[in-house]
């Protein structure tokens, strides 16, 4: 990204990125949320509701006699998801979850499925060193025990996962949010995370893009430089088993962006999606990347790459990753191997100074099917065109460059009604948070119809 784009993106920026409006929705990540409580029902109450028992009960077993997936399976096991936090992407784009504890969550790719477990390989990590020896690292997020309970100690268990939860608070203001970690993962370093997704009042273009950016302002209180690095790494996966079928390839970006593209082959019968993953480059800031990483041992990765564990070592010791580790690899993902891909983003903040990063993830995934065969295209699709690749590519160049446009739209929209006193505190916080449901309760925007 050249400077001159750099400067347009400096010149929208009237929002100050450090700190979220004074109503918003909060937790402590060591807020163990409100759980959800078993109940009873008498039998009046269950006589009450019999007829709409019985068909539900008609419905699954039709759909499931036709092979397709019922609108409400009365006998799955839901997750416990009270560490749900602001979506990400447009309207109608497909959602992607994010807990307020800080990893990713709720893949709504596909028309009625819904997964809800955490891809942990998808996250957010911070490496800090200073003069003298003094090294710092650690994933920024907190899964609880029995999320990080059998992960792989040879792959990504073997990272830093020893964020201190009472130091980090969210904020929460949709399409917006605010992850503010106080001296982690150094005593004296402050970072705060800024989502921003492209849900825009009055705008039916860029408000339909399933991309979403991630702004991170790094402020140093020390009398010491420090040189930090902000790791993106995100799994070739959609949450389920298609993760591990193979045939799943990773690359390099070509033009304009330095970031990766993750190309996803679904099991299923699903159609295919592509991730991207970027940073932007200024001028205090360098970009590094791997394409791909194996989440196992090497013999489970499909090519001669660097493992989860390697990859971690390396950005911990070098600070940013090699041309060796940005080799792309051959070949696709062998069945029964999982693989991941990071971006790297690298600058110095002096003492008493700020610096900001951003990141940006896209997911492309033009058709919608549906079981009776009907298929349609998202309404992304009119202006980005039906090549997952080129749209993925696109999305990640466009809002690095956009998103501080976006968001003094989004705060022009908001701040009326964030600054009206005459309404009570929680109000304005409950009118926009609940509009989370347009992104994220299985919403279609076809473009074919509009």
């Amino acid at each position: 990204m050249g400077s001159a784009e750099v400067e347009q993106t400096k010149a929208h920026s009237r929002v100050d990125c450090t700190k979220p409006p004074a109503r918003t929705w909060q937790r402590k990540f060591e807020d163990e949320g409100k759980k959800i409580a078993m109940f009873s029902m008498t039998m009046k109450d269950i006589m009450t509701i019999m007829p709409l028992i019985v068909k539900m009960l008609r419905l699954h077993v039709k759909a499931t006699a036709k092979g397709q997936a019922s609108v409400y399976d009365p006998f799955k096991k839901w997750m416990d998801n009270c560490y749900r936090g602001v979506p990400l992407g447009g309207l109608g784009s497909a959602s992607i979850g994010r807990s307020y504890r800080g990893y990713f969550q709720h893949f709504q790719i596909f028309p009625r499925i819904y997964e809800q477990k955490p891809v942990l390989a998808n996250q957010f990590s911070a490496f800090v060193s200073r003069p003298g020896g003094k090294r710092y690292a650690t994933v920024l997020s907190a899964p609880n025990a029995d999320v990080l309970k059998g992960i792989d100690k040879d792959g990504i268990g073997s990272w830093d996962w020893n964020l201190k939860n009472k130091n980090c608070t969210y904020h929460g203001l949709f399409p917006r949010s605010w992850t503010i970690y106080e001296g982690e993962p150094d005593p004296e370093i402050k970072i705060t995370c800024r989502q921003i997704s492209p849900f825009i009042p009055h705008n039916y273009k860029e408000s339909s893009f399933p991309v979403v950016v991630f702004t991170f302002t790094v402020e140093n209180s020390a009398s010491t430089p420090a040189d930090v690095t902000l790791l993106f790494t995100w799994a070739n996966s959609v949450g389920g088993i298609s993760e591990l079928t193979g045939n799943h390839t990773n690359s390099r970006m070509n033009d304009g962006v330095n970031g990766v593209l993750l190309r996803h082959r679904t099991a299923d019968g699903h159609p295919p999606v592509t991730f991207g993953i970027a940073s932007q480059e200024t001028g205090d800031v360098r970009v590094t990347s791997c394409p791909s990483f194996a989440m196992g041992p090497p013999s489970s990765g499909g090519g001669e790459q660097l493992t989860a564990k390697e990859m971690w070592a390396e950005v911990k010791n070098r600070g940013s990753f090699s041309d060796a580790a940005g080799a792309v690899p051959r070949g696709s993902s062998r069945p029964g191997s999982s693989i991941g891909a990071a971006v790297a983003a690298t600058t110095t903040v002096p003492a008493g100074g700020t610096r900001e990063v951003s990141f940006a993830l896209s997911w492309s995934c033009p058709e919608v099917k549906f079981p009776a065969g009907r298929t349609y295209h998202r309404r992304y699709t009119k202006f980005l065109g039906l090549d997952r690749d080129a749209a993925a590519e696109q999305l990640v160049h466009d809002a690095l460059l956009e998103h501080m446009k976006w968001e003094s739209l989004i705060d022009e929209w908001q701040r009326p009604i964030l600054e009206d006193k005459t309404l009570p505190d929680w109000y304005p916080v409950a009118l926009f948070n609940e509009l989370y449901y347009l992104n994220a309760g299985g919403t279609i925007w076809p473009g074919d119809l509009w």
